[in-house]
């Protein structure tokens, strides 16, 4: 286990969150990203097997306020449903930290056994370059 986390630390591990001028913090690549690259890849895996449950506005009612600000930052509702990680929204990834364009150069695919979108690269990013996704894309 130990010599797979090493590796994925050396091989795969390729952003971080920093103050972005796009807006508030975004992902930045720490070093090149080559194209059709997963940046987000986990220790001895492609995707993030935790299970998703649906909630609605109505379901989140009572919830604290600042918590539904968290809810409708971090996650995308489509057909009045927010898909949010089991274990909360504690669990959030780097992933979740990308600001949108309308010229990406990361895209996403869903891949068969998977509950949550895998990222690609659409071209080489570039040491420092922001990460940006087309949010209207979901």
């Amino acid at each position: 286990m130990k010599k797979a986390l090493l590796k994925n630390l050396n091989d795969d591990i390729y952003c971080r969150i920093k103050p972005s001028k796009k807006h508030g913090v975004g992902v930045f690549a720490i070093r090149d990203i080559p194209i059709n690259t997963n940046p987000f890849k986990l220790t001895s895996s492609q995707c993030s097997k935790q299970k998703i449950i649906n909630i609605t506005d109505n379901d989140i009612k009572k919830i604290n306020s600042e918590v539904k600000k968290l809810i409708n930052d971090f996650y995308h509702k489509e057909n009045g449903v927010y898909g949010i990680p089991y274990k909360g929204i504690n669990s959030n990834d780097i992933s979740f930290y990308m600001n949108s364009s309308k010229n990406p150069n990361v895209g996403f695919e869903s891949v068969k056994g998977c509950n949550m979108i895998i990222f690609k690269t659409l071209k080489k990013i570039k040491k420092d370059e922001e990460l940006l996704i087309n949010y209207n894309d979901f």
